[in-house]
């Protein structure tokens, strides 16, 4: 049989079934009214099982207030006049000492945590460049610099009046601390070391000593130095052609194309000193906290290929 015929077959067979079973037909006013008789009894019902439980809870109520009212017959007995009860005996009041003593927060007692010997040595050396320094002296307050010491002989003794004892008897224009004091003129590590001395309670200077090292070289970290360093120097010397040359140097091209002119130096192109400390380790990475005259400090990250990689955040 082709497909034709079996169409044709299967057409004819399904309108004879429709003409044998037409579709059913429905009342629709008989269906809305058994719909709504329905209803109604579900209503009914649903009331039916409130009443229901409405009078149980009203059962047990009146069980338990019957149960619970039920008078209580108290045993007669003569009656007969009773001394009046003493008064209360009341507990001795504790003692002033007693009371303050369990009244007394309980840090009181804990002593007061020391002072960061690094925070000191940081804020020493700051305020000794800045005092070096015509430009920015008057930024320096001799109050504040004296509290880094133990007492005020220390104070006198160490800092003078020039703060040049702070760093040996030379005017220098950098200082790196990382575990010992470096001191720098321009990017040259001078051959004396400061070495101080802290109280272990407070953290304040106590005594510093010089010691004689080998200088005549960048040392420490040639990054740091290099850079910092040549800019000071260039400064002194007005050399305007110094920061592009040492950004090549020092300063990774990406980094230079993304802060322009200014790249590692957060905006200050002319730096009157520079103090770089806190060092940080990492596996490719290591950077420092970089002071360049500001209130502020910034920090920096040099690369495996020992050029700065990032710079104020950036």
């Amino acid at each position: 049989m082709k497909d034709y015929d079996l169409e044709q077959e299967l057409a004819a067979a399904m309108l004879d079934r429709s003409r044998q079973e037409p579709p059913r037909s429905y009342d629709v006013d008989g269906l809305i009214g058994s719909v709504r008789q329905r209803r109604r009894r579900l209503q009914a019902g649903a009331a039916a099982a409130v009443a229901i439980v409405a009078l149980g809870a009203g059962f047990l109520s009146r069980a338990d207030h019957d149960r619970v009212s039920l008078p209580v017959q108290a045993p007669t007995a003569p009656s007969a006049v009773l001394p009046p009860s003493p008064p209360p005996v009341e507990p001795p009041s504790p003692s002033p000492t007693a009371s303050a003593s369990a009244s007394a927060p309980a840090s009181a007692s804990k002593p007061a945590s020391p002072a960061d010997p690094a925070r000191t040595t940081n804020t020493l050396f700051l305020a000794a460049l800045r005092y070096q320094n015509p430009a920015t002296r008057s930024e320096v307050d001799p109050v504040e610099v004296a509290a880094l010491f133990a007492d005020e002989s220390t104070y006198q003794r160490i800092w003078g009046a020039d703060s040049r004892g702070v760093t040996c008897g030379a005017s220098v224009d950098g200082v790196l601390a990382a575990g010992e004091v470096l001191l720098y003129q321009g990017v040259e590590r001078l051959d004396r070391a400061p070495s101080p001395t802290f109280d272990g309670a407070t953290g304040k200077v106590t005594d510093l000593t010089c010691e004689t090292v080998a200088g005549g070289s960048k040392g420490g970290d040639p990054t740091v130095s290099g850079f910092y360093g040549g800019l000071v120097a260039a400064t002194k010397s007005g050399d305007s052609t110094a920061v592009a040359r040492l950004g090549k140097l020092f300063v990774t091209a990406q980094l230079r194309s993304e802060q322009g002119p200014t790249a590692g130096t957060c905006s200050f192109t002319t730096p009157p000193f520079w103090l770089a400390d806190n060092p940080s380790s990492g596996t490719l990475t290591h950077g420092w906290t970089v002071n360049l005259g500001g209130r502020q400090g910034f920090p920096i990250e040099i690369d495996e290929t020992a050029k700065i990689a990032g710079s104020c955040g950036g």
